[in-house]
């Protein structure tokens, strides 16, 4: 098993291949991927780098490659401030180095550092305004750029939601939650998914999304914000992009966000419902990924109960909830 120390060796020998001078590493954490902060002698100029360590099938190199692909095009394209990526020496996006435990190569990656402060708490009505445009931007940019043939990301579909499905079933196998809930669930799913399956995949409705512009990926400097990671970006309805957000956002501030992104794009007239599918798909994927950490199944259980009674019971009765 790679260590701490290990992963930090690993990064000093990646930065060999970039034109760059380094003075520590700062660890920052391990999710998909290793991230230290890099920083140099100049005290303004500080870099990300990432090693990638999931298996995950989406996650091999010519899929990342296509992320650092759009965050090259968005930088170049738009005026948002976005973590850039570095080219090593090669002009390569991606370095690989050699697994010091095996022969197995680990793709490396290495950005700008995007300066600026997690929130940490709800946004305020201003934020909330700001954070809509940022997320107008992102997809005004996708609906005009010309994604390259070979652009591999994930897609965010019906195989999606069934996929994050079968991970919350493991709950169920652990006892954590009842078959009960499960099945309303399951019933929740397959009605998610006919919403889904209704919707018109054009230009205005489908694209590339961040699908994860939460509170931990994005930082405000000076009342700005930024967004912070693109590691799940993907090919989706722009709604289930606005949806993710709201998952983390007031419902005052859900009236603010929508009401500032309709005044960039047009929403198709029943967007609510839409809307209310998508956000109930967003819990379903959330707590699906908190399943592969153990760490995290008591809390899951805890919370479950709520979350089925306030939301997935209600979106089964067609009972709005989402703005109201």
């Amino acid at each position: 098993m790679i260590s701490e120390i290990d992963y930090e060796t690993i990064a000093k020998e990646s930065l060999k291949s970039y034109s760059i001078k380094y003075e520590e590493l700062v660890y920052l954490g391990k999710s998909d991927n290793v991230a230290f902060q890099v920083n140099t002698i100049d005290e303004g100029l500080k870099y990300l780098i990432k090693i990638h360590t999931s298996t995950n099938s989406i996650k091999t190199k010519n899929v990342i490659e296509s992320e650092l692909i759009w965050l090259e095009a968005l930088a170049k394209e738009s005026n948002l401030v976005i973590p850039t990526p570095v080219r090593n020496l090669k002009e390569e996006l991606i370095t690989e180095i050699s697994n010091i435990n095996n022969e197995e190569k680990i793709n490396v990656t290495l950005y700008n550092w995007v300066n600026g402060e997690v929130l940490n708490r709800e946004p305020t009505n201003n934020e909330t305004t700001s954070l809509a445009l940022l997320m107008a931007a992102l997809h005004k940019h996708t609906k005009q750029w010309n994604i390259p043939e070979d652009f591999k990301r994930p897609i965010y579909d019906s195989d999606n939601l069934y996929t994050s499905l079968s991970q919350l079933k493991e709950l169920l196998n652990l006892e954590l939650i009842t078959s009960e809930d499960f099945a309303i669930i399951e019933e929740s799913v397959r009605k998610i998914s006919n919403v889904i399956e209704s919707q018109k995949s054009s230009q205005n409705s489908w694209g590339i999304i961040h699908s994860d512009l939460h509170e931990s990926n994005y930082v405000f400097y000076n009342d700005s914000p930024r967004p912070i990671d693109f590691s799940n970006c993907g090919y989706g309805f722009y709604l289930f992009d606005i949806a993710e957000t709201f998952m983390h956002l007031s419902i005052e501030n859900r009236k603010i966000f929508i009401a500032t992104y309709r005044n960039v794009h047009l929403l198709q007239e029943n967007y609510i419902e839409v809307l209310e599918a998508f956000f109930i798909w967003s819990i379903v994927r959330t707590f699906a990924f908190h399943t592969l950490n153990p760490d995290e199944h008591k809390s899951l259980s805890e919370n479950f109960p709520s979350v089925i009674q306030n939301y997935f019971i209600k979106y089964l009765r067609e009972e709005n909830f989402l703005l109201i």
